[in-house]
């Protein structure tokens, strides 16, 4: 009996042990007038994603929320959505589908420092101040970007945060 136990546990032991970080990823900064934006480039992971779309328990990590960027406020306060957000650094934060109503995000204040130690695992939010928290109103786009990518572009008294990642876009409107 003690053979047959002994062998079952060899035998489930690779699928619980957590896979390798990837060793490749990098962060990435845009600008704007008032606003910088920082992001790691990781790697599309469509069975990640849907997971997280679907809330799915498939994907471990597909069942937490995960902090996509720094937005950094460092002249002005600005609106988001309907959140006046006062000059500092925020994490926006992706959650899972875990209710049936949909992915969100939040604008998170919180201490950046405690987000991105380890580039190469994708973090969880530390404890913050939520400012704002809504749907998430991922469009699907072609081509795939084979990275998650962030994009500042400022227009007349605005700018516009663009997250993409595999075949999917997020337009996010800051509003001065």
């Amino acid at each position: 009996m003690k053979t047959i136990v002994v062998a079952l546990l060899a035998v489930a032991a690779p699928a619980q042990m957590p896979k390798e970080p990837a060793k490749d990823l990098f962060m990435h900064s845009a600008q704007a007038p008032g606003m910088e934006l920082r992001v790691v480039d990781y790697h599309w992971q469509p069975a990640f994603f849907e997971a997280m779309e679907k809330g799915s328990g498939a994907i471990p990590e597909a069942k937490r929320n995960w902090v996509v960027a720094r937005v950094i406020l460092n002249s002005r306060p600005m609106t988001f959505f309907t959140a006046r957000l006062p000059v500092g650094n925020y994490g926006l934060v992706l959650w899972p589908n875990l209710d049936g109503k949909g992915m969100a995000i939040e604008m998170r204040r919180i201490d950046m420092r405690e987000v991105y130690p380890d580039v190469n695992a994708i973090a969880p939010a530390p404890p913050g101040e939520t400012m704002y928290k809504g749907p998430a109103k991922f469009e699907t786009t072609s081509p795939l970007v084979p990275r998650f990518d962030g994009t500042l572009e400022a227009g007349e008294g605005k700018v516009t945060l663009t997250i993409r990642y595999g075949d999917r876009r997020l337009v996010l409107p800051f509003v001065q």
